[in-house]
């Protein structure tokens, strides 16, 4: 019952950058005059930065400070998504300084199961500058496969950055165990057939997930061998 591959989110997943894009998110709209709620934060967890920059746009938060009814006024309520986005990923970026930390036990199990012979997979939301940016941190040489939000049309919680990865392994979805943080995630990977490990202090259960860990130091092929004996959860 060993899975034919092992797909791997990136953010808050293997490396401790979610709650550095979270706090960048909150400090940049906090001078633009907009402060935003924890539960508004929380639902920005997974997503691109194209995209939590359109949900915060279209929740009023414009990159000059501005309300927003969807006119235009410098520039097009499209452009202004494209810039904020920009924005957002450079001070993010900026303030991973080259040191940011594995989450417990990925480095680990990423070298475990590169040792045991099961093929890995990259999927993020973010974008291959953002990886690259990531990468001058922590080693991500060990996967066969790389999925960023350049690489799709559409990112999670839409399951193709999933399809891509898998159609590039050329494996079975149900034969195939994914590592996830945020509820948008783990709904991506399970609309694909995936099982799916929500790694988090606590199981968000609409979200789809199989099992949930708090970080990857449990991480073995015994353990995972168990999971894909269970019936991957509807998302």
């Amino acid at each position: 019952m060993r899975p034919s591959a092992v797909l791997f989110d990136l953010d808050g997943t293997l490396v401790d950058s979610e709650r550095v894009w979270l706090d960048v998110i909150r400090t940049r709209l906090a001078v633009m005059g907009s402060p935003v709620s924890s539960s508004q934060l929380a639902a920005l967890e997974g997503l691109s930065s194209i995209d939590a920059a359109r949900a915060l746009i279209e929740g009023g938060a414009q990159s000059d400070g501005t309300r927003s009814d969807g006119a235009q006024s410098d520039g097009t309520r499209s452009d202004g998504v494209t810039e904020l986005a920009a924005e957002l990923e450079d001070l993010t970026i900026d303030a991973f300084g080259g040191r940011l930390p594995w989450i417990p036990g990925a480095e680990e199990a990423l070298g475990y199961l590169r040792r045991e012979g099961i093929r890995l997979a990259l999927v993020t939301s973010s974008t291959r500058r953002w990886v690259d940016a990531v990468a001058q941190s922590v080693c991500l040489g060990p996967f066969d496969v790389v999925v960023t939000a350049d690489d799709v049309q559409q990112t999670k919680p839409h399951p193709e950055p999933y399809l891509r990865a898998i159609d590039l392994l050329d494996v079975d979805p149900g034969s195939c165990l994914v590592f996830e943080d945020s509820a948008v995630g783990v709904r991506a990977a399970a609309r694909v057939g995936c099982r799916v490990v929500q790694v988090r202090a606590e199981l968000q259960s609409e979200s789809g997930a199989t099992a949930c860990i708090p970080d990857l130091r449990a991480v073995t092929v015994p353990w995972i061998a168990s999971l894909m004996t269970l019936e991957p959860a509807l998302p």
